[in-house]
């Protein structure tokens, strides 16, 4: 039995009180957002396999072939990296796997720890979605300018510049969700204290 079985009314044992729920809310919301942000992360996966990929062969068309591919910093720049780095934000949050100071919070108590939680994913939200609308206004601008990409690849600046909104997006949603997945168990705990 999974400790999620329990939690939506199976029969066993409780989970483990010193285990941590994973962070989000449960039903159709959590579960579709989960399964985008798993999307988005083996999207992520996939760019960093084709990166990883693409620099083998241009080492190897470089010092041995003595003839580079064009095009692979270009596209490593301007796709790649973008792609690895903001396919994956949403994810690791959604396994709550982002960095805290161990010492400190483990030293509070989990309702203090919740209440923690709820201000930190809304203070994140709000940081994620002002760098959302700026990073919009910016892939706009270059939509609107028709900017183009400099170095080895000519292609649509725009093209590029949407990648960080996307994901920035997919963050603030998460953040939202566990925030509110963290409203709920607070409100459990005290439902359960009455």
């Amino acid at each position: 039995m999974r400790p999620q079985d329990h939690e939506t009314g199976g029969d066993g044992p409780p989970p483990d009180e010193g285990t941590r729920p994973k962070a989000g809310l449960r039903g159709p919301l959590g579960r579709a957002m989960d399964r985008i942000d798993t999307w988005a992360n083996w999207l992520s996966r996939g760019a960093m396999l084709i990166m990883l990929i693409m620099v083998l062969i241009q080492v190897f068309t470089r010092y041995v072939l003595n003839d580079p591919i064009e095009g692979v910093i270009g596209a490593t720049e301007f796709y790649l990296m973008p792609i690895i780095v903001f396919g994956s934000l949403s994810y690791l949050e959604m396994h709550d796997g982002h960095v805290r100071v161990g010492i400190l919070f483990e030293a509070l108590s989990e309702r203090v720890r919740s209440k923690l939680d709820v201000g930190l994913r809304l203070i994140s939200a709000a940081f994620f979605a002002l760098v959302c609308y700026a990073a919009s206004r910016e892939a706009l601008k270059a939509w609107d300018s028709g900017y183009r990409t400099s170095g080895d690849i000519d292609a649509p600046l725009v093209t590029t510049l949407v990648i960080a909104p996307i994901g920035c997006l997919l963050i603030v949603l998460r953040l939202l969700i566990n925030m509110a997945g963290d409203v709920q168990r607070l409100r459990d705990t005290t439902d359960r204290a009455i």
